[in-house]
């Protein structure tokens, strides 16, 4: 039988969640921690979440990248024969959370928080067997999605979210997805359907242009981190067979994420996009670019 990898805390409502499976009604967690207290939790709660458990999912989730992917990299900064880091699949993230070079490592010492988490996860699924996963962080979000305003002092109303800015179009901040709101901001709304207009006069046109003209120009092609996108770029990663054209990118360095606004010629639309700032790209870039990274104001 099929075990689903769901969200267990102590608390029902607070506390630390971490990731696992009920084994024989018993608690069993991605990240080796153990207590007769942990059960089931929803997906949207107020937890944190367990760092550990956090990157195991990512790694169950993430399809490797396309190119392939070393056994061990070095960790940001540091050089080849440095201690060598276990990559999750699909990113320039260690298994210990490091962010990674994108270059191979040459060490024989191994990070130790890399090996525990990669034993403990080997237990994991050597006892929990067949695992139904969780699809992994979806590449093409949905625009139309409402989010809560931080505080959650109000989840009836929904908000529309500035990826430029991080906040909603009202200039509230924001806590989280909150799809189930059964109403929306008005203010958000109305400043959402004027951006809206803009894109489908102005930036899709020009977009559908610079794809049409791509394939004549010179390119650059290398594997990077996503926070490494600049405007202008075109990229792709595992799990997400289209080409995306970099549009505008935000990018707040104190954030998990880089917001993007993309091009999807597949489906000829204009995306907000986010992505984990560690996610492995593939960048192309024409040759002729500024070495200056765009920001988005």
């Amino acid at each position: 039988m099929s075990l689903p990898l769901i969200r267990l805390a102590i608390g029902p409502t607070n506390g630390t969640a971490h990731h696992g499976i009920l084994l024989d009604a018993q608690p069993l967690t991605a990240c080796a921690t153990h207590s007769p207290d942990l059960a089931p939790i929803a997906e949207n709660t107020a937890h944190s979440p367990c760092q550990s458990c956090a990157r195991a999912r990512l790694i169950l989730t993430t399809p490797p990248h396309p190119g392939g992917e070393p056994d061990a990299r070095p960790a940001a900064g540091t050089g080849p024969s440095a201690t060598a880091h276990r990559p999750i699949p699909g990113h320039l993230l260690g298994y210990c959370g490091k962010p990674l070079e994108a270059r191979r490592s040459s060490a024989r010492r191994v990070c130790a928080n890399c090996t525990r988490l990669s034993e403990a996860l080997d237990r994991f699924r050597q006892r929990a067997g067949d695992l139904v996963l969780p699809e992994g962080e979806p590449c093409h979000g949905d625009d139309t999605l409402l989010w809560a305003p931080k505080g959650r002092a109000n989840l009836v109303t929904g908000h529309r979210r500035n990826s430029v800015t991080g906040n909603a179009y009202c200039e509230r901040q924001l806590a989280g997805p909150n799809p189930g709101a059964p109403n929306e901001c008005a203010p958000c709304r109305r400043h959402w359907e004027e951006a809206e207009v803009a894109r489908q006069t102005y930036t899709l046109p020009h977009m559908q242009a610079q794809a049409a003209d791509w394939e004549n120009r010179t390119l650059d092609v290398f594997d990077d981190r996503a926070s490494s996108l600049r405007s202008g770029d075109a990229y792709a990663l595992s799990g997400c067979a289209d080409v995306h054209f970099v549009v505008a990118v935000a990018d707040r360095g104190g954030e998990s994420h880089t917001d993007l606004l993309v091009y999807l010629p597949a489906e000829d639309r204009i995306a907000d996009i986010r992505v984990r700032r560690d996610r492995l790209v593939t960048v192309q870039r024409p040759a002729s670019a500024p070495s200056v990274k765009p920001s988005v104001s």
